[in-house]
C-alpha cells in the first residue's frame, strides 16, 4: 500500500539479542479484539538509540495513511471475506 501512496518503506529487523521499544503496539493489539497494525516512525527516544527520525518522515507518515484511511471501508470488506 505504500508503494501505491508514493511512500517509502524501510525494513526493520530487530535484533534478538538487543532490547528494542516495540512493546505497546504488541500489548495493545492483544486486549483490544479488534484487527490491528503497529506502525510507526523511528524517533530518537530512551527506546532505542538506533532509531532516527527524518524531516521528511513526517510528511511521508501523513501521506501514507490519508491514503489507507481514505480505501479503509474497501480494504476492511475484502478482509472480511478473506476470514
Amino acid at each position: 500500500m505504500a508503494e501505491e501512496a508514493g511512500v517509502p518503506t524501510q525494513l526493520f529487523v530487530i535484533r534478538q539479542d538487543m532490547g528494542c521499544g516495540s512493546t505497546i503496539g504488541p500489548i495493545v493489539a492483544t486486549r483490544l479484539g479488534i484487527r490491528t497494525v503497529d506502525i510507526g516512525l523511528p524517533q530518537l527516544s530512551m527506546h532505542s538509540c538506533r532509531e532516527m527520525c527524518g524531516t521528511e518522515d513526517a510528511a511521508h507518515a501523513v501521506n501514507y495513511l490519508t491514503y489507507v484511511y481514505g480505501r479503509f471501508p474497501g480494504m476492511d470488506a475484502a478482509v472480511e471475506h478473506a476470514d
